[in-house]
């Protein structure tokens, strides 16, 4: 026996309305996390281009063994602040991104001195931080999505 409700040739359209509505609230869930991945990797690469340009700033042409801790200094100091040391330091920073996918530069600027860093005192060093984000949803496109900052400061040693 039917219910009251039911009515006739309406028996499985609840579970049709239910299927659709399942598909677009997945869709824009989904959607808004790669969204907020993308913007934490923007925000991070950003981030990253400033630390590193400050990190060479900070050291000009002597270094901490590109080691982020500061007791490290005192361990091991005149190390130049090479485009590897910055790398290191930058990369070390990153968490929930693909380490391995990040490229940095570092170059100075007037261009008296030989590019790469490490710089001379007055001269500004410019990093550029470069990173290949890629979707991990298999209907948004497989091409990597390249966030590119960059980052330029005064050398003050």
């Amino acid at each position: 026996m039917r219910s009251v409700r039911q009515r006739k040739g309406e028996a499985g359209s609840a579970l049709v309305e239910f299927a659709l509505a399942t598909v677009l609230i997945l869709t824009v869930l989904f959607g808004i996390v790669e969204m907020g991945r993308a913007l934490y990797c923007f925000d991070w690469v950003s981030d990253a281009a400033r630390r590193g340009s400050r990190y060479a700033m900070v050291r000009g042409q002597t270094s901490c063994n590109g080691s982020p801790h500061l007791t490290d200094c005192e361990a091991a100091p005149g190390t130049p602040s090479t485009p590897g040391t910055i790398a290191y330091y930058v990369v070390g920073n990153g968490f929930g991104i693909d380490r391995n996918a990040v490229i940095l530069t570092a170059t100075c600027w007037p261009n008296t001195h030989p590019s790469p860093a490490p710089c001379p005192t007055g001269t500004t060093v410019i990093v550029t931080v470069r990173y290949p984000f890629e979707f991990i949803l298999p209907f948004l496109p497989h091409q990597p999505w390249n966030m590119t900052s960059s980052s330029a400061r005064v050398v003050a040693q």
